[in-house]
C-alpha cells in the first residue's frame, strides 16, 4: 500500500466535466494553455493521481484517450447533466467530478474530499465564505436515480440537488493549503488574462535588528491559513550557495550548465547563472507564476509597493520618510504609534496587516 499521500483510490472513478460550450471565454476552455499544458490536461492528470480510474463526460472524443474514454451526455447543457453522465458510466461507488477549467487541480483537496466520505455521506463538497464548490466534489454512485428525476423535471441546479442529499461540507478551515487556488476556475477571457500575468507583490524593508524576518514568517502563516497561495523572495547581496558540494546536480552546474533544476515528488530547485543579476519585476514574472501573492524581503531602491518594518526602540529614523520620502510606501509595522501618512500596524499584529494586504491586493 502507497502512503496516504500517493494513495489511488480503486473504489473511485474520476471524471473531468467537459461538457460545457464555453460561450463566457469564446473558445474552448479545455485546451487553454497554461505553462504550455492544456487545462484539461492538467485536470485529468490530478484525477490520475488520485483515482482508479478516469472518464470524460461530455462529448469530446478529442479529449479521450485509451485510459480516459468520453461519453456524451444523455442530458447535454448543465452541468448536472454531467454528474448524470459520470455517475451512469462509472463502475465504481464513489466518483470525483472536476471542471476542465482549472487551472490548478488539487490532488491534496480530492484526497481530503476522500478522507471525509462516511456510511451515511452521499457526497462531500467543499465549502468557503462565498458558498459551495459542487463541481468539484465527490459524489455515491447511488444518488444517480435522484440525479436523473430532477432532470426529467427540469431541476438544472446543483445547489438544489444538495439540497436533497445527505451532504459533507468540508469547511475552509479543513481545507489543504491553497485551497483558495484549487478552486478557481476559468469563465471569462480577463480570468485568463489575469492568470498568465505576474501576481501582485510587496516588499519589506527595515533596519537590522527590526524584527522584520519574523513578522514575514507570521504574516506567510496567516494568509496561507486564509488559504491563499504566497510566494517569498529573499534578497542577498552577497554570494549564496543552495546546493551541496559534489552531489550530483552541483557537479552539472560546476561542469558549466547555466541552469540545473532538481524535482522530486514533493518539490523542485532550479539553480539560474546570470552575469547580469535580474530585477526584482524580472524574477516575480519568471519565477513565480501560478502564487496570489509575493512577499519579498529587501529590494528597498524597486518599484515595488513597501511596507518598512520599524522598531522605536532601536532609536533609528524611518528609511522611507525620515531619510527620503519614498512614494512607494504603504505602510509601516512599528513597535509604537507613529503619526504617518500611510496606514499604521502593531509589529506584534500579524493578522492586521495581513487584513490590509488582502483588502489591497487580494480582493
Amino acid at each position: 500500500m502507497q502512503n496516504q499521500h500517493n494513495e489511488i483510490h480503486t473504489d473511485v472513478t474520476g471524471v473531468l466535466v467537459a461538457g460545457g460550450v464555453s460561450s463566457r471565454m469564446g473558445r474552448d476552455k479545455a485546451g487553454l494553455l497554461l505553462d504550455g499544458q492544456p487545462l484539461f490536461t492538467r485536470v485529468r492528470r490530478a484525477l490520475s493521481s488520485v483515482c482508479g480510474q478516469v472518464l470524460i463526460a461530455g462529448d469530446r472524443p478529442d479529449l479521450a484517450a485509451s485510459d480516459c474514454p468520453a461519453f456524451a451526455d444523455r442530458f447535454p447543457g448543465s452541468s448536472l447533466g454531467g454528474l448524470h453522465t459520470a455517475l451512469h458510466h462509472a463502475g465504481t461507488d464513489w466518483v470525483c467530478v472536476l471542471p476542465c477549467d482549472l487551472p490548478y487541480p488539487s490532488p491534496r483537496l480530492l484526497r481530503a474530499l476522500l478522507a471525509r466520505r462516511g456510511p451515511t455521506a452521499d457526497a462531500v463538497v467543499p465549502r468557503h465564505a462565498e458558498g459551495s464548490e459542487p463541481l468539484i466534489a465527490c459524489y455515491r454512485r447511488s444518488i444517480l436515480p435522484l440525479v436523473e428525476e430532477q432532470l426529467n423535471q427540469g431541476q438544472l441546479r446543483l445547489t438544489t440537488l444538495l439540497s436533497r442529499l445527505r451532504v459533507v461540507y468540508l469547511d475552509s478551515f479543513d481545507q489543504p493549503p491553497g485551497w483558495r487556488r484549487a478552486l478557481r476556475n476559468l469563465n471569462a477571457p480577463e480570468d485568463y488574462a489575469r492568470l498568465q500575468a505576474p501576481p501582485p507583490a510587496v516588499t519589506f524593508i527595515a533596519r537590522s535588528g527590526t524584527g522584520k524576518t519574523t513578522l514575514i514568517e507570521q504574516l506567510i502563516a496567516e494568509l496561507v491559513r486564509r488559504g491563499w497561495t504566497i510566494g517569498a523572495l529573499k534578497h542577498d547581496a552577497h554570494r549564496f550557495e543552495i546546493d551541496h558540494e559534489g552531489k550530483d546536480s552541483w557537479r552539472m552546474t560546476q561542469a558549466g550548465a547555466t541552469v540545473t533544476a532538481i524535482c522530486s515528488p514533493a518539490k523542485q530547485a532550479v539553480i539560474r547563472r546570470h552575469e547580469l543579476e535580474p530585477t526584482v519585476e524580472e524574477l516575480i514574472a519568471c519565477e513565480f507564476g501560478g502564487v496570489d501573492l509575493v512577499i519579498t524581503e529587501g529590494f528597498k531602491h524597486s518599484s515595488l509597493p513597501k511596507v518598512e518594518v520599524h522598531r522605536a526602540e532601536l532609536g533609528a529614523s524611518l528609511l522611507s520618510r525620515d531619510e527620503r520620502h519614498d512614494p512607494t510606501l504603504i505602510a509601516v509595522a512599528s513597535d509604537r504609534a507613529l503619526n504617518l501618512d500611510v496606514p499604521g500596524f502593531d509589529l506584534n499584529d500579524p493578522q492586521g496587516l495581513a487584513d490590509f494586504l488582502e483588502e489591497r491586493f487580494l480582493a
